[in-house]
């Protein structure tokens, strides 16, 4: 069983509530796995603390930019979570309290002292070390979670990836060869919608927010959907809870499946219905010079920073020899230093801020570079398709250059 350290110590509540529930979503895969999660405290008001009281009344010490389903899920951690009083705040003055450690997990790093006694204490007890100030890394998210997935053997990983292979290769079979329709979530996607395209028969794909989009779906009724994002979609955010609610919405239709990154299968299933888990299918992804797009060989995918070139065209083509891609209209690259532009900018955006705040590290980003490689990768794993024989068109029109030399209008 697994003890983890959260260090350094947390200064106040607020602070302590803040890193628990972030725990509490977190570790929910590995709970089985976990004995403590152990939380050093130096606020002066340790005595009041009550980590039973505060499991069992969840819902009235979360946040509210937390998924409120995290606290349903705090009841199962009752016995498992430890506050140690300490009067520093590197925790250095608590000996013997604390237990062997499997990992410890740095959740301020703002002054680098910090850093190097968590190491120390993790190189002491021969524990994985967890960057993942929120303020501060990028990908704390991706980083705790893989974190997590260090407490399981390698032949459990392996049974969740050939769990999903299979699910992938038995539906293959009936989806192989059809046309396929994928649609990105650019501002054009509005218009496809409002005006009533016609779309091509065959599969038709959505991915991210165009999930929670109900005229989306009712117009293009998709039969496969993706998401990948570790803050907007497997992240603690209520955002990022509504997202999952809203998939467990869409995923209540017959036939419908769900592609994500293979990490976050487990998390969905907590909000899927349990008739729908056999239609959730997780895809690891690794760092390789070139885009595997015949999943039926190799399951797995390149890692890149985009749902498109990471799991949707992979996906889309080892099913089929024709694929038209709609709303990937890209950005100027002359406006390339901010967000992209998305279909019901407005709705979205306002619902996005939450995560400004609750991962505001994930948010320090070059916009610029992230374009430029997503429009480099875009060419590489287009090029690949073609040399496969495989006909892509874009319908709606893109800056990006390799959508644009396909384009051909709706």
């Amino acid at each position: 069983m697994a003890n983890i350290l959260f260090f350094p110590a947390l200064p106040s509540r607020p602070y302590l509530l803040d890193q628990l529930f972030r725990a509490i979503w977190h570790f929910l895969p590995a709970l089985t796995k976990v004995d403590r999660l152990i939380f050093p405290y130096s606020g002066d008001d340790f005595a009041l603390l009550d980590a039973d009281q505060i499991l069992s009344a969840a819902r009235a010490f979360l946040s509210r930019d937390f998924d409120p389903a995290i606290a349903d899920y705090a009841p199962r951690y009752l016995g498992k979570i430890q506050f140690l009083a300490t009067k520093t705040i590197d925790a250095s003055d608590l000996g013997e309290q604390l237990p062997p450690l499997s990992t410890v997990i740095v959740w301020n790093l703002s002054d680098g002292r910090y850093a190097a006694a968590a190491k120390a204490i993790a190189d002491r007890n021969g524990a994985q070390l967890v960057m993942a100030d929120p303020a501060v890394v990028q990908q704390e998210t991706l980083l705790t979670l893989r974190g997590v997935y260090q407490l399981f053997e390698q032949n459990e990983l392996h049974a969740w990836v050939m769990d999903s292979y299979q699910r992938f290769a038995t539906n293959l079979k009936s989806w192989k060869g059809q046309h396929l329709s994928v649609f990105g979530n650019g501002p054009s996607l509005a218009r496809i919608i409002e005006t009533k395209v016609p779309i091509a028969p065959g599969l038709r794909a959505i991915c991210n927010s165009t999930i929670g989009d109900a005229a989306a779906l009712e117009y293009l009724k998709p039969q496969l959907m993706f998401c990948g994002d570790p803050v907007q979609h497997c992240g603690v955010s209520v955002y990022a809870g509504r997202f999952r609610s809203d998939m467990a919405r869409a995923m209540e239709e017959p036939g419908r499946f769900i592609f994500t990154q293979l990490g976050y299968v487990p998390y969905f299933r907590e909000v899927i219905a349990p008739s729908a888990h056999d239609r959730i299918i997780g895809i690891g992804n690794d760092r390789r010079p070139q885009f595997n797009i015949d999943l039926d060989k190799e399951f797995l995918t390149a890692a890149t920073a985009n749902i498109f070139t990471m799991l949707v065209l992979p996906v889309a083509f080892t099913i089929a020899q024709q694929v038209e891609i709609y709303g990937c209209d890209g950005m100027s690259f002359a406006a390339a230093t901010k967000p992209w532009s998305h279909a019901n900018e407005d709705d979205y955006m306002g619902k996005m801020a939450v995560t400004h705040r609750v991962h505001s590290g994930f948010w320090k980003r070059n916009y610029e570079e992230e374009f430029w490689s997503y429009c480099k990768d875009m060419e590489d794993i287009l090029s690949a398709a073609s040399a496969r024989g495989i006909e892509v068109h874009a319908r709606t029109a893109s800056y990006v250059p390799a959508l644009a030399k396909r384009f051909r209008p709706v």
